[in-house]
């Protein structure tokens, strides 16, 4: 985001839980020690979301920022349908329909094999969360992703992240300056 605000643009950094609603505060509180139900979760990250959506997400688009988002309803799609038994079209559905959730402009998919996903997530602070963070649960969620991307009406980019950080970032970075690029073009037509 740093890159995108030094050379002009005026973007917005938000993730998925927030640390603003009380839905997503209770999920980062609860989550770490694994105590949400599947039911509890997905309620949860609906409430969250619908709260970021009417508060910092229709905002920022209507302020004209680009809005660089960690995890959002296709997230939920992936991590709550192994747990709850919903398919994530439903998941998606529920949250394009109901809480009319905006559409993104484009998908990054930061693929790896749950191995080295894993890995990664627990060597930030030496420790798991105990919610999403097992390795059976991310091979679902990186089987559902892909499965996603072939199926789902979104604009997906599968970005190979085994590669170092600084390309995954630049090949990141290059597809959203394309993406605002060809934004700009068509409106201006």
């Amino acid at each position: 985001m740093a890159r995108l605000c030094s050379e002009g643009y005026d973007a917005i950094h938000l993730r998925e839980p927030t640390n603003e609603s009380p839905w997503g505060k209770e999920i980062r509180r609860r989550s770490p020690l694994g105590e949400l139900t599947p039911a509890e979760e997905l309620d949860l990250f609906l409430k969250d979301r619908e709260w970021n959506v009417q508060n910092r997400i229709i905002p920022a688009l209507v302020a004209g920022q680009v809005v660089l988002l960690d995890r959002y309803f296709l997230a939920t799609g992936a991590y709550q349908s192994g747990v709850t038994g919903i398919h994530w079209k439903e998941i998606l559905r529920l949250n394009r329909e109901d809480i009319h959730a905006p559409e993104p402009d484009i998908i990054f998919i930061l693929d790896v094999d749950a191995e080295t996903g894993l890995a990664r997530a627990t060597g930030r602070e030496n420790r798991a969360n105990l919610q999403f963070e097992k390795l059976e649960r991310l091979i679902g969620v990186r089987k559902v992703y892909l499965e996603m991307v072939e199926q789902d009406s979104g604009t997906y980019k599968v970005i190979d992240a085994c590669h170092s950080l600084e390309k995954v970032v630049d090949e990141v970075y290059n597809e959203i300056i394309q993406g605002i690029k060809c934004k700009n073009a068509s409106s201006q037509r």
